[in-house]
């Protein structure tokens, strides 16, 4: 059970950590809230992750039956989720900056209660990738519920780091600067491909070859 657990755990983290990608939250929050006091910056961050862990607990619990009662299998889903995050990971790999300013929030965001909601909780911890992911994690027809329960700790293990990352902003900004920045966005966004594309040549297989398949050998 443990290592069930483990390997599961390991497996989701490492598969939300790159799509969630606190990391590149970073420079954002500390523009977001340069103006603020330490402490009041601390309480945005922890707002904006118990939000987005609100968000994916619930996308991971309910978005299956909403797929099913749309009509939805989860093979075309994890296919469209797979485009979708290799879609992410391209940018990230080639326009890192790019990837930078499709997240950055307009005029209108900069509001200070909106500031932990939007951007920081929807689209950047818990956009439309990262519930296109728990939703995969959470959706596999084999996966128990050891596996399930994996997913979740996860997300919230990677939200928490997020929090403690979004707490050392500016020195991790300073730190790495703007090229070390872009290597770390490139080395994610290649593994964030290599994942999206097994996801999309699952979801070929079951949804495609395998109902073509089995009937043949039938």
């Amino acid at each position: 059970m443990i290592i069930e657990f483990s390997s599961a755990f390991i497996a989701a983290f490492v598969t939300l950590f790159i799509v969630i990608d606190p990391i590149m939250v970073t420079p954002i929050y500390a523009s977001l809230t340069r103006s603020e006091e330490a402490k009041q910056r601390r309480r945005v961050a922890m707002e904006a992750a118990f939000i987005a862990a609100c968000l994916l607990t619930f996308f991971g619990l309910a978005g299956n039956f909403m797929l099913h009662h749309l009509g939805i299998s989860m093979a075309a889903f994890r296919t469209a989720g797979g485009i979708l995050l290799f879609l992410m990971g391209f940018r990230m790999f080639f326009e890192p900056d790019g990837e930078l300013e499709a997240k950055t929030p307009g005029p209108k965001a900069s509001a200070r209660e909106n500031i932990a909601f939007f951007p920081l909780a929807i689209p950047l911890m818990a956009g439309p990738g990262a519930i296109a992911t728990i939703m995969l994690l959470m959706g596999e027809p084999e996966a128990s519920l050891i596996e399930r329960s994996a997913a979740l700790a996860a997300t919230y293990v990677v939200l928490l780091s997020g929090v403690l990352i979004m707490a050392f902003a500016g020195k991790i900004s300073d730190a790495l600067g703007r090229t070390g920045m872009n290597v770390i966005s490139r080395l994610l966004g290649m593994l964030l491909m290599a994942l999206s594309t097994q996801y999309v040549f699952d979801g070929v297989r079951v949804g495609i070859l395998e109902k073509i398949v089995a009937p043949l050998g039938a």
